[in-house]
């Protein structure tokens, strides 16, 4: 693989990263939220899918947006980078791996209620961002339980954020 091609993988992969943690940390923090206010499992999910949706298409459209900035300002001050990042890839990267990520916390509240669906989705979510910080691993040669860790506590704490927030919240308002 030439280094341009490097350089163009390494742009959809960095996306994609950005997409699927994202897509977990966001999706959790929300449905943690809106559980911890005890509101209907079905509140909680279509919460959690207008969210997940939502923050797709934003997310897809702050990355499209974005790299064709940094390729207009590159040009406006006169430098030509060996191969330009391809906004579209970048933005398709980050929307579709925003959802597969936001589908993790949200699953559980699919097949269970209550606190099992609680429970579940904090498993699955902080299970799926440790794994997914270690898998990346196998492309930078770091290592895996640091990467995965670094992951999951970055992430992990919208989760408990969110239902702290949201039982407040639903205490508050009832």
């Amino acid at each position: 693989m030439s280094d341009d091609a490097h350089e163009g993988f390494a742009n959809t992969l960095r996306a994609a990263v950005f997409g699927v943690q994202d897509g977990i940390v966001s999706t959790f923090g929300l449905v943690m939220g809106v559980a911890g206010a005890r509101i209907s499992p079905e509140a909680v999910l279509i919460a959690g899918v207008a969210g997940m949706v939502s923050g797709a298409l934003s997310m897809g459209a702050g990355e499209y947006v974005s790299v064709r900035f940094q390729r207009e300002l590159l040009e406006a001050r006169g430098v030509r980078p060996r191969r330009a990042a391809d906004p579209v890839r970048a933005a398709l990267a980050n929307a579709g791996l925003f959802v597969l990520g936001g589908a993790v916390p949200l699953l559980p509240f699919v097949l269970l209620t209550d606190l099992a669906a609680v429970a579940s989705s904090s498993v699955l979510s902080v299970g799926s961002l440790f794994l997914a910080g270690a898998l990346l691993t196998r492309l930078t040669g770091a290592d895996p339980l640091r990467s995965g860790l670094r992951m999951l506590v970055v992430g992990g704490g919208a989760g408990v954020l969110g239902f702290l927030v949201g039982s407040l919240l639903g205490v508050t308002v009832a």
